[in-house]
């Protein structure tokens, strides 16, 4: 850790706060010496009303565009070396988002119940689908802890929003070129037109990506770890008077690319458990070369035989935002529609293509573990409010509505010891979920200095799932149903769940001087009641006996009792500190919070790999089903501290202290044979600690009239993630960019950047970590690469 340390005082590091966040986001960036102070004001939306940054209480990380320019954020998953405690991973795949925050994460249940949700121009976006490119983009606010009150269920662990640039009454835009290693290409622009002046105005923004896998085959195949994405987002303005304002916002993103390439990381136990002493050797063999092979090319991965495999994603949406003001009086209604296609195939597996002797000279295929998921999903939200401020009383009313579900053939398959190259049975899967609630929270100022916060919503929640193994094809939702209705003992049946539940928050806050805040929240939030697929109905998930069925002896695991599971909660207690500093010419702020948690009937997931026989018709979806087994204590310390000797330089440093203690474990009398768990296996999403140290500083020279800017940042990360309770190494990371704004005293900007400059090796999310099975793999992180950058405003 002193060696990075060295390191990152020679390289400085990037200020993650910046130019204020709303309001001036939309023009283009002067010259750093004729800013503010990089601490100035920032404005956020984290009560769904602009509000300064240092007046709200509640605990967010907030950057505009330009301090996400000068952090090289140019994906959702780059905010992770930014935010401490926050965590942004490709889990289950490129287009599968897995989201940490406070200890909480997501859970492969349904098509992916997230607990940090993040939302684009205030709607909400699915657990699949939500690695968006970060292209024309106002500012991100990461919102920590339960909002359940305002942003609705699953936000247990906090929210993350979103907010594209919005069409002003001025011609403008901008263009930018970067080139980088692994023949990095990205190409984007925007264009802001005033159709009429002070009533119509439209935004056209665009981003194209290249780049060359950077991840080879160890065995055969093109790679891996590719980029090929195009995206396009057109925004239309309409305030035909002074008190309606209407933006309609459409996006198209598509990506056609390779999977992700996976480390294998060691072998748990030898094959002869499963196929015993001599067929289990070969493949001992087999599995050990390929470690072998591994640890002399970190970063390699092998193909398996599936050609570099696939991540194919495609997303449309439109959304509407419509608000009419009427003094004291806003009304606003905020309807979104997104449709997503999705469609992988990965080498879960992380092993070259194996065989297995048969016979005397009779060698067969025999796949390990090959996951695909093919998703088609349409999501429709609409959010009405009424917003009013009264000066000491303000407040928010509304209701909200949402139903998302299938709208095609989709499902799974995972093929894991497959003898012969027999591909296991495709699952269909469709989940149906419903969502309505009603919601009010008031600010109410008691004293000039005192204010009392208290908010409630009250949700309804109904999900349904159709599933199983269908023909040879993935079928439709009403095709499923269709065949459920049946009645047949095949594994195709639906299942339904519904619940309801409170979330609050109540609150003060004092303000001790006009640039100091305390404050003081407790919150309820929840993630509701759920269903595990398919329908458990065949002989090998209903306790019924089959030769295949090897954990149990030849009796077979039933199921039934764990095809529904209940609503998680979590209360909390937050107090915090924000205060902004001057002191000789230096302008600063140091923000603090601690918080406390309870997190109760926390859903475990349950591994059948080898349990439920490969191929059986009703094999849980992602080979796990969830359980509502644990209680939990979360504490935590978050700090962002920011200081400017001068306009010149800002140094910062955040981070982020997280402790989950295990409560109890309470595991169900009736688990099948062959599934283990304890205490010790509780998945502790979030590290114990991470931080970020950044320095910014404007160069005391001004070639050709432009500022040289250097920015730099180390993130250091403790152990974090994981499956089953096994958490994956802690790395550092730094990064660095020199800029040359404003070249020649014009819109042009020329950067040169470096990320992980010291070529660091690390994990960057698990694939399979789980004892009872063979193998552990995991996604390995970002080589150092570097890049070239141009940028043109106008």
């Amino acid at each position: 850790m002193k060696s990075y340390i060295v390191k990152v005082v020679l390289l400085s590091t990037a200020a993650t706060v910046a130019t204020p966040l709303w309001g001036q986001t939309n023009v283009a960036e002067t010259p750093q010496a004729e800013q503010s102070y990089p601490t100035s004001d920032i404005v956020v939306t984290a009560r769904r009303r602009e509000e300064r940054l240092q007046d709200v209480p509640v605990s967010v990380t907030a950057f505009s565009a330009a301090g996400l320019e000068r952090s090289n954020v140019q994906t959702a998953t780059d905010l992770k070396t930014i935010t401490p405690g926050f965590t942004f991973a490709s889990e289950g795949g490129k287009d599968t988002m897995a989201l940490t925050l406070r200890g909480i994460g997501n859970l492969p249940l349904g098509e992916g119940t997230p607990g940090v949700v993040m939302y684009v121009n205030n709607v909400a976006l699915p657990a699949v689908g939500s690695n968006i490119p970060a292209y024309d983009v106002a500012g991100i606010q990461v919102l920590k802890g339960p909002q359940g009150t305002l942003f609705g269920k699953n936000t247990l662990g906090g929210a993350v929003l979103i907010n594209t640039q919005e069409p002003t009454y001025d011609f403008s835009g901008y263009i930018q070129g970067i080139y980088g290693r692994f023949d990095h290409r990205e190409l984007e622009g925007a264009i802001n037109v005033p159709i009429v002046d002070g009533k119509v105005a439209l935004r056209v923004a665009g981003q194209i990506r290249r780049q060359d896998p950077r991840i080879p085959a160890l065995d055969s195949g093109p790679g891996f770890d590719d980029i090929h994405q195009d995206s396009f987002r057109a925004s239309l303005l309409l305030e035909p008077t002074d008190w309606i304002k209407s933006l309609t916002i459409y996006e198209y993103s598509k990506a056609n690319e390779l999977a992700g390439g996976l480390n294998l990381i060691r072998q748990n136990f030898p094959f002869g458990v499963f196929f015993g002493p001599e067929l289990g050797a070969a493949l001992d063999a087999q599995v050990q070369a390929n470690l072998q092979t591994q640890r002399n090319n970190e970063y390699g991965s092998f193909d398996g035989g599936i050609n570099g495999g696939y991540a194919d994603r495609k997303a449309q949406s439109i959304i509407n935002n419509t608000s009419l003001t009427f003094g004291d009086i806003t009304v606003r209604n905020i309807i979104g529609y997104r449709r997503n296609y999705s469609n992988q195939l990965i080498n879960t597996g992380a092993v070259s293509p194996l065989t297995l002797p048969v016979a005397p000279g009779v060698n067969v295929p025999f796949t390990l573990f090959y996951a695909s998921q093919l998703g088609r999903r349409e999501y429709l939200s609409n959010e009405f409010q009424v917003l009013g401020d009264f000066g000491d009383l303000n407040f928010i009313v509304g209701a909200y509505y949402n139903k998302d579900n299938s709208y095609g053939a989709a499902g799974s398959q995972f093929t894991a010891f497959s003898v012969g190259g027999i591909p296991a049975s495709p699952i269909t899967a469709h989940v149906t979920n419903r969502n309505k609630a009603l919601f009010g929270q008031i600010g109410y100022k008691i004293t000039d200095t005192l204010t009392l916060n208290a908010g409630i919503r009250y949700s309804w929640d109904k999900v349904s799932a159709c599933g199983g193994a269908i023909g040879t094809s993935y079928v439709t939702d009403e095709e499923c149903r269709d065949v459920a209705a049946l009645g047949l003992i095949d594994g195709v049946g639906t299942v339904s769940n519904s619940g309801k539940a409170p979330s609050w928050t109540v609150g003060l806050d004092y303000k001790v001087k006009p640039d100091w805040l305390l404050y003081v929240v407790s919150r309820r939030g929840y993630r509701g009641a759920n269903v595990n697929t398919p329908f458990f109905e065949s002989k090998f998930t209903t306790g019924g006996t089959d030769p295949s069925c090897i954990f149990g002896g030849g009796i077979c695991p039933d199921l039934r009792p764990f095809q529904k599971t209940g609503k998680e909660t979590i209360t909390d207690v937050e107090v915090g500190s924000k205060i902004n500093f001057e002191a000789g010419g230096a302008r600063g702020h140091l923000n603090l919070s601690a918080y406390y948690a309870k997190y109760k009937n926390a859903l475990q997931f349950l591994n059948v790999t080898g349990v439920v026989p490969n191929g059986a018709p009703d094999t849980p979806s992602n080979t796990a089903f969830g359980a509502n087994i644990s209680d939990q204590t979360i504490t935590g310390i978050e700090f962002e501290a920011s200081v400017s000797p001068s306009r010149n330089l800002t140094a910062s440093f955040n981070g982020a202290f997280t402790k989950v203690k295990i409560d109890k474990v309470t595991l169900p009398a009736n688990l099948p044979t062959g599934i283990v768990f304890s205490p010790e296996n509780i998945n502790k999403f979030s590290p114990t600690f991470s931080g970020t140290f950044a320095i910014s500083w404007t160069l005391p020279f001004k070639p050709a009239d432009g500022d040289v800017v250097f920015d730099s940042d180390l993130f250091t990360t403790a152990d974090f993630g994981g499956q089953n309770g096994e958490k994956l190494p802690g790395y550092n990371l730094v990064n660095a960019q020199l800029s040359w704004k404003g070249v020649g005293g014009t819109g042009l900007d020329l950067s040169v950047f470096l990320k992980n400059a010291f070529n660091e090796k690390y994990y960057s999310a698990a694939s399979v970590l789980l004892l009872s099975f063979p193998i552990s793999s995991a996604y390995r992180g970002e080589q150092r690469t570097w890049g070239i950058k141009g940028r043109y405003s106008f």
